[in-house]
C-alpha cells in the first residue's frame, strides 16, 4: 500500500507535465505516443524478466523484490533527469484551492465523458490481460503462446504510437479515438468467433486488437492534457494535476471491474483452477469473455466518446481566448500597481 501510495505521488504529476510543457496539439501527441512506447518496454521487460522466474526461482520473493528494487532504482534515476530537463511553458495561475479544483472537475464535460470512456475502455482491455494467459494455456492448448499474445497486443504500441502526431494532424484526435475503438472492438470479436484450431487467426485478430487499443491508450492520454485548456476556458481555474489525477483513478477503477469481470466470469462458467482439462463450456467461455466481452465494453466507451465536445478548431480558438483573457487580467493588474 504505501509502495503504491508513493507511486502515485509520484505518477501524477509526471503524467500532468505534458499539459504544461506545451499547448500544441502535436507536441502534445508525440508526448503521448513517447509515453506509451515507454510503457509498452516495461510490459515486454517485466515479461522477459519476470515470467522466467515463477518457474525457475527457489526464492520468488527474493527474486521479485530484487526485481523490484533494480527496476525501482531505474526508474528513479530516470525521474530525477526528466525533472533536469523538462521544462513546464505553459503560463498558469497562482495555486488553486481544493474546491476550486472540485469544482473545475465537475465543471468540465470532455474530462467527465473522458474519464467515463476510459472507465468503460480499461474494464475491456483488463478482462482481455486478465484471460490472456487462460486463453493461451487452455483455449489454444500452449502456455507459451502467452508470450506471443502478450507481443502482438502490446508490442502494437512500438508500430502504432509513433504515427499517433500524424494521425492526429490529419484526423483530429476525436476521430481518430473513435476510429481506433471500432478497430478493437473488430479485434476482439474475431478473437470471440474464430475457433481456435487454427492458432494463426486468434494470433491476427489478437494483433488488430492490440493496434486498436494502442491507439486508444496513446489518444486518451493527449485528450486529458486537452480538457486542462477546456477548464481554465470554462472557469478560469488552471488544474493539470487534478485532471491528471481523476483520468488515472478512473483507469484504475477499470482496471479493478476488469481483472474482477474476468475472474468471476470464467468461474460461473465452470472453469476449474488446476484441472488439465476443461470442459468445452468452460473453453467457450474464455474465448466469448477474452473477445467479446472486451469488445462489448470498449463498444460503450467508444459510443460515449461521440459525445465529447472538443474538436481540434474548438480547441484552438479556447487558447487563443484563453490567452487574451490572462493577457487582459496581467495589463489590468499592472494599471493597478502604477
Amino acid at each position: 500500500m504505501l509502495f503504491y501510495l508513493a507511486y502515485s505521488l509520484v505518477n501524477i504529476p509526471f503524467g500532468s507535465l505534458a499539459s504544461a510543457m506545451t499547448q500544441l496539439p502535436d507536441e502534445r501527441a508525440k508526448l503521448s505516443s513517447a509515453r506509451s512506447i515507454g510503457a509498452a518496454l516495461a510490459i515486454i521487460g517485466l515479461t522477459v524478466v519476470v515470467s522466467p522466474q515463477v518457474s525457475s526461482s527457489t526464492d520468488l520473493q527474493h527474486s521479485l523484490t530484487v526485481s523490484t528494487l533494480i527496476f525501482a532504482a531505474v526508474g528513479l534515476a530516470l525521474y530525477v533527469g526528466l525533472f533536469a530537463t523538462s521544462r513546464e511553458a505553459v503560463a498558469r495561475d497562482a495555486a488553486v484551492s481544493l474546491r476550486q479544483s472540485v469544482d473545475a472537475i465537475r465543471h468540465n464535460r470532455p474530462l467527465l465523458l473522458l474519464c467515463l470512456s476510459a472507465l468503460v475502455v480499461l474494464t475491456g482491455l483488463f478482462i482481455m490481460q486478465t484471460l490472456q494467459i487462460y486463453y493461451a494455456r487452455d483455449v489454444l492448448g500452449s502456455a507459451n503462446y502467452a508470450i506471443v499474445l502478450t507481443v502482438l497486443t502490446t508490442g502494437a504500441m512500438f508500430v502504432v504510437s509513433p504515427a499517433i502526431p500524424k494521425i492526429v494532424e490529419t484526423a483530429g484526435k476525436k476521430r481518430a479515438y473513435l476510429v481506433a475503438g471500432v478497430v478493437a472492438v473488430a479485434g476482439g470479436a474475431g478473437i470471440a468467433l474464430t475457433p481456435p484450431t487454427v492458432p494463426v487467426l486468434p494470433f491476427v485478430f489478437f494483433a488488430v486488437y492490440g493496434v486498436g487499443i494502442a491507439a486508444v491508450q496513446a489518444l486518451m492520454w493527449a485528450l486529458q492534457a486537452d480538457t486542462v485548456e477546456y477548464g481554465e476556458w470554462e472557469s478560469g481555474v488552471r488544474t493539470e494535476g487534478t485532471n491528471y489525477a481523476a483520468l488515472s483513478f478512473t483507469r484504475k477503477v477499470g482496471q479493478g471491474i476488469g481483472g474482477a469481470v474476468a475472474a468471476y466470469g470464467i468461474g460461473l462458467g465452470g472453469y476449474v483452477a488446476g484441472s488439465a482439462r476443461q470442459t468445452p463450456g468452460a473453453l467457450d467461455t474464455i474465448r466469448y469473455l477474452t473477445g467479446g466481452a472486451s469488445a462489448l465494453f470498449i463498444v460503450i466507451g467508444t459510443v460515449i466518446m461521440l459525445a465529447y465536445p472538443l474538436t481540434e478548431e474548438r480547441f484552438r480558438t479556447m487558447i487563443v481566448e484563453t490567452a487574451a483573457r490572462r493577457s487582459g487580467r496581467a495589463t489590468a493588474e499592472a494599471e493597478l500597481r502604477e
